[in-house]
Parts: C-alpha cells; structure tokens; sequence
C-alpha cells in the first residue's frame, strides 16, 4: 500500500466513500497504510471539488441528484420499508390539537396510517396524497389552494404561497430528497423548494425533516433550508459517528426509526 500512486490512492478512497457514503480518517489510514494527515489531504482534495463534504474525523460522500422534477409515483415505490419505519416514527411526534403543515411527497403522507383516528388535529397542506387517508379519522384538514401539478399531486404556485402567509403551525413534516452539510435541505423543484421554505417560516415549534439513508450527502438542484432550521431529524439507520457529531452540534435531535 506504502508505494501507491496519489491518484489510485484517491480512487480507492473514492470507491470507499462511494460504498460506505462516510469515512473516517484513522480508517483510511489503516485500510491504505498511510498517514492519517495524507488522508485528510486527500478529502480536503475531494472536497474542494465538490466529491465529499468534510464532518468531524472524516468526510460524506456528496452525490448529485439525477435531474428532473420530483415525482410522487416515483416516490411511492422507492424504499417502501425504510419510509414506512420513518412514517410511523414522525406520526409518534404529532400530538392532539397540533397544527401541522404536511410536505409534498409519500412519506409525509404515509404519517396518517399510523395517527389514531380519534385523535384530532389539524393538518394544512398541498399534498393530495393525504386526502385517501384522512377518511376515517377526525382530524381536520385546510387544503391550500393553487394550480395542480400532476408531477407532484400537490397544489402550487403563488396562490398556495399567499394562503399560507395567514397561517401559523406548530409543527412542520417535510420529506427530504437530499440532505447536506454544506447545501442544506434540497430538492429538485423549485415549486417545492418554495413551498416548503414558506412552510418552514410560517411554523412556530418544530421543523421535523424525514430522510432516509439514501438521501444523506445527496444534493438537488433547489435549496429548501440550510440545516441549521431543522428540529428533529428522522431516518432508518444509525446516522455515521462524524456526521452525526456535526449534525448534534447544529442542534439537530436526532431519531432512528426502529424495525418494527
């Protein structure tokens, strides 16, 4: 390992980030034989080209999202079980009387199969993926309106942004389609990055965001809110040591959905 080239000691770390989505330094120094002050040259070098984001100890993997507006269907099929974890887990968090803004997309959605239907609470939101889910439940809906966008079953545009300004929550559920350090919450449509930044400002409690593994490092086109707006994080598996530390530091609670 000692006599390899910097260029196919970069690539393996490449292909170990790519794999792993983090690394920690001391673990590189081992698995390459080289100096831990090598390795953190190496991430510095991927980081400045955007390949990874520094955290305590080590660095994530950054990916770029496909581009291309989000899509509900598509978004109904991927990760069935990790979202359900991350659904039941974020319904544990709505409590009676609470005014909730709901985000666009199946997982914000998919919370109401796991809310006792007595229970009442109010839900504001543009996603009519809720709708079929609130038919025997007591809970009170405020449908925003605006245009119809079929990529996004939801309702958009500068009607829906006027509605909510007359509106405060005290809690807010948002799906994430990318979560970074550096670029925040993001997602690639800009009717959504809108909406939901709206909703993060017109809420007076807690911004809870629902991510699964698959999404951490991950950056779209829209910025929906740096981290640092963020209450409460809820995702499938155990967020990585150095990550995890950065995250906590920017008052983030942290909530891994267990297998139920």
């Amino acid at each position: 390992m000692e006599s390899m080239l910097p260029a196919e000691r970069r690539q393996n770390i490449l292909e170990i980030l790519a794999k792993e989505l983090t690394v920690r330094v001391s673990v590189l120094s081992e698995t390459l034989g080289v100096s831990e002050m090598t390795i953190r040259r190496d991430l510095d070098f991927f980081a400045e080209r955007g390949l990874a984001e520094r955290i305590h100890g080590g660095a994530v993997f950054s990916k770029r999202r496909s581009p291309g507006r989000f899509e509900y269907q598509s978004s109904v099929q991927t990760n069935p079980e990790e979202r359900e974890r991350i659904a039941r887990a974020a319904a544990s968090l709505v409590e009676p009387h609470d005014m909730v803004y709901l985000g666009e997309g199946a997982s914000a959605a998919e919370m109401l199969n796991f809310i006792d239907p007595a229970m009442h609470f109010t839900i504001i939101t543009n996603n009519l993926g809720v709708i079929p889910r609130i038919q025997e439940q007591s809970v009170e809906l405020i449908l925003l309106g605006g245009a119809y966008v079929a990529e996004t079953h939801s309702l958009a545009g500068p009607i829906t942004l006027e509605q909510m300004r007359l509106i405060n929550a005290n809690k807010v559920f948002l799906g994430v389609d990318g979560l970074s350090l550096r670029s925040g919450l993001t997602t690639p449509d800009l009717d959504i990055a809108a909406i939901e930044r709206k909703m993060i400002k017109q809420t007076r409690g807690q911004v809870i965001a629902m991510a699964d593994h698959s999404k951490f490092g991950l950056v779209a086109e829209w910025v929906v809110a740096p981290i640092d707006q963020i209450d409460v994080l809820i995702t499938d598996r155990k967020v990585p040591g150095g990550f995890e530390k950065d995250l906590k530091e920017l008052g983030l609670k942290i909530i891994v959905a267990d297998i139920k």
